[in-house]
Parts: structure tokens; C-alpha cells; sequence
């Protein structure tokens, strides 16, 4: 009975210790709802390659270009973060994106092997439209003037249209296919923030998506691939943390 109640005893100090310990913590800890609103410019480049197969047998032939432009957007965000005492903080946003569809454009080389599954040379373009998507982040106070600084990654669901076109060599007839698609690119960034009378939030961030789809017009079969890669600058008002 005597240890017993001892025992008793002690796991009452040691919850008083622990809840000493972590309420703290717990307590202090504060969450805040945010808005976000941002222009932002990526330097884009898009990779677009074509694979054309023979419907009847196992040839094929690729070719591929790559082009770099300028993509203008407009963000908006709303998300919730929680901060520690420790300075830390952490959450995550939801966005809405509006491009300003301004095109990549190339032109895919031709491969004349004299085959039935040569790659004719034509023109292409990729633009984006609007998309949505979210990011997570997390954290720290870097000390004087309230600055902030966090990494953060996400995905994006874009509506693109791509466009593609080939000139039949033998009769100098051309076709074209544009279509839109989702693509879905990932970013991985860091960001600051600064204290000036209202949130400053500024970020770079790296994305990349992939996105390939085939078509099959019996003789032959063509494969469409489109490949993007972007750094992005945005600066905003509204900030996490």
C-alpha cells in the first residue's frame, strides 16, 4: 500500500514536471490567417520533342528544340501560419494564378530519312493560362527589423495550351494541333519577409513540369513531350509568419 501510494505520487510530480515543461509551448503558440497578393516574372524555358513511329512496324524517329521566354502572372494566396516563441514558424497557403499568356515559341527540325514515320519540321508555341495550387513552408525570425526568412515548395495546376505543327515535305501542305492541357509543375524556393509598416514578402523559386501525351493515327504514331523549366521572382504585399 505504502509503495503504492508513492508510486502514485511520483507520476503526479513527473505529469507536473511535463505539463510545466510543454504548456508553455502549447500556450504561446500563435496562429494567423493571411492574405497574399503578388505579381511574378519567370524566366521560362520549355523543351518540346516529337516522336514519330511507324503504326505498323518498330521504326521511329525524334527530334526536339528548346526556347526560353519571359512569363508574366498574377498571384493570389490565402493561407494560415503559427509561430513559436522559438521564432519559428510554419503553414501553408492556397493560390490562385493568372497568366498573361505570353508564348514560348519554337521550331521542331525535320528528320527526312525518307521514312513513313519522319518528323516533319513545323513551328510550336506553349503559353500558360491560369492555374491554382498550394505550398507548405517553414520558418524563423532573423532578428532586427522584424525580417523573416523560410523555405517553401508546392504544386501548381496550370492550364496550358501547346501547339504543335508539321509541313508534309512531298506536298508542302501544313497541319497544325493545339489543344489545352494541365500540366503540373513543383517549386521549391526560400522567401523573406520584411517588417515596413505593412508585410514585404519577396521570393525565388525553381519549378519544373512534365507533361507527354501520344496519339495514334493508325499508320503512324506520334508522341507529343513538353518539358519546363523556370526560375520566378515575386514580390508581394501580405506576407506568412
Amino acid at each position: 500500500m505504502i509503495g503504492s501510494s508513492a508510486g502514485i505520487r511520483a507520476l503526479s510530480v513527473a505529469a507536473g514536471l511535463g505539463a510545466g515543461l510543454f504548456a508553455p509551448q502549447t500556450a504561446h503558440a500563435q496562429a494567423a490567417f493571411f492574405l497574399r497578393l503578388a505579381p511574378e516574372a519567370a524566366q521560362l524555358s520549355m523543351e518540346h520533342r516529337k516522336v514519330v513511329a511507324d503504326g505498323a512496324g518498330p521504326g521511329a524517329s525524334a527530334s526536339a528544340t528548346s526556347s526560353s521566354a519571359l512569363a508574366l502572372a498574377a498571384t493570389a494566396s490565402a493561407g494560415l501560419s503559427a509561430r513559436l516563441p522559438s521564432g519559428l514558424f510554419w503553414g501553408a497557403e492556397i493560390q490562385g494564378v493568372l497568366a498573361d499568356r505570353r508564348k514560348i515559341e519554337g521550331t521542331i527540325m525535320a528528320t527526312p530519312d525518307g521514312n513513313v514515320y519522319d518528323v516533319w519540321p513545323g513551328a510550336w508555341d506553349f503559353h500558360d493560362r491560369y492555374g491554382v495550387g498550394g505550398n507548405a513552408f517553414v520558418g524563423i525570425d532573423l532578428g532586427a527589423g522584424g525580417t523573416r526568412g523560410y523555405v517553401f515548395g508546392g504544386m501548381r495546376r496550370m492550364w496550358s495550351e501547346f501547339a504543335t505543327s508539321g509541313v508534309n515535305p512531298a506536298t508542302g501542305i501544313s497541319g497544325e494541333s493545339r489543344e489545352v492541357r494541365a500540366r503540373k509543375p513543383t517549386t521549391i524556393g526560400v522567401g523573406l519577409t520584411f517588417d515596413l509598416g505593412m508585410r514585404l514578402d519577396v521570393r525565388l523559386g525553381y519549378s519544373r513540369s512534365d507533361l507527354q501525351w501520344t496519339v495514334d493515327f493508325t499508320d503512324v504514331i506520334i508522341d507529343y513531350g513538353y518539358t519546363a523549366n523556370g526560375v520566378t521572382l515575386s514580390a508581394a504585399i501580405g506576407a506568412p509568419g
